[in-house]
Order: C-alpha cells, then structure tokens, then sequence
C-alpha cells in the first residue's frame, strides 16, 4: 500500500471512530449521602440516563401505605433509566420498598390499582409476553408473587416476596419504542 493510501485511511478511520467519540459527552453527579452517581452519556448515536435513589420515582402507582424505602447498602432504593435516540428507547422506573403487613395484604392493594391500566395477570413464576400481552408461566418453587399489567411496551409491574417478619415488594415501569 502506497504512503498516500495508508494515510488517506488513517486519516479516514481517524474520522469514522474518532469523531463520534469525541462528540460524546458523559456527567457524572455523584451523591454525596450514599456515595452513588447519576449518569447521562450523551453520543451521536444516542443516549443513557440513570438516576439512582429517585425521590418520587414515577410508575404510575402510589406506595402502600406505611411502606419504607428497602435499604440495602449494596443497590438503590430506586432507580430512573433511559435508554435510546430517536428511533427507539427503553425507560425503566423501579422502586423497593417493605413493609411489616402481609403479602395478602399488598397484594390486594396493588391488584386493585393496577386495575384501572387494564387487565392484571398474576403469576408466581416468570411473565412472558405473547400477542404483546402478559403470560404467565408458573414455577411452583417461585418465592415472588408478581401483578403484571399493560402492554409489551408499556408494563407496571408489582413483584412481592416475603422479608422476614413482613414483606418485600418492588414497584417497575417500564416503557419500550421503536422496533427490537
């Protein structure tokens, strides 16, 4: 290869794999009550956004009442992220939260809420989606308990286990667009 042609590809690869990096643009907000950080990154090709211990973290569903943030030193008690560019995107709210009540209890208080974004598939198990609505696929042995609700693309979700004398329960929204 000629000197020319080498660095008339260089010189091209530079711009193809160097440009778009340094467009990019990544803020890191650290807290300074947990030590953990919020992130956004910013590339030409899209975006990523995550919040960690979200004070009102928005999934559509009140908190149980008497409810407490779980605090677990080693994860958030909430989480924001967003994910995507113009073309698709993937957001995720999640929240875990205890309680001393019952599951029963819980759950029933989620059933009913859950019921004004349609129709609530309980499952102990895994939840599939099929025709773009929740499945259940139940798994005898599964400790959490979950209420599913919406579509494939925009889903609230309540899983609910046991947490030594009371329960454990996590709230999630998550919304998808643009084709997989």
């Amino acid at each position: 290869m000629a000197p020319h042609s080498r660095s008339l590809l260089a010189a091209t690869t530079l711009l193809i794999f160097g440009l778009p990096m340094a467009a990019c643009n990544v803020d890191v907000r650290k807290h300074e009550s947990d030590g953990k950080a919020d992130v956004d990154i910013t590339t030409p090709v899209g975006n990523v956004s995550v919040r960690t211990n979200v004070d009102t973290p928005d999934t559509g569903l009140a908190v149980y009442p008497g409810a407490r943030p779980l605090q677990d030193e080693d994860e958030p008690e909430s989480d924001d992220v967003n994910v995507g560019n113009s073309l698709f995107g993937v957001k995720v709210i999640a929240a875990k939260f205890e309680s001393a009540d019952t599951a029963e209890r819980i759950i029933d208080f989620y059933r009913n809420a859950l019921k004004s974004y349609g129709d609530v598939t309980e499952c102990r198990g895994n939840v599939d989606f099929r025709g773009g609505r929740p499945v259940c696929r139940e798994k005898a042995s599964a400790r959490d308990f979950q209420l599913v609700v919406g579509p494939e693309d925009r889903q609230r979700i309540l899983s609910v286990k046991p947490h030594g004398t009371g329960t454990e329960f996590a709230l999630v929204y998550m919304q998808t667009r643009g084709k997989n």
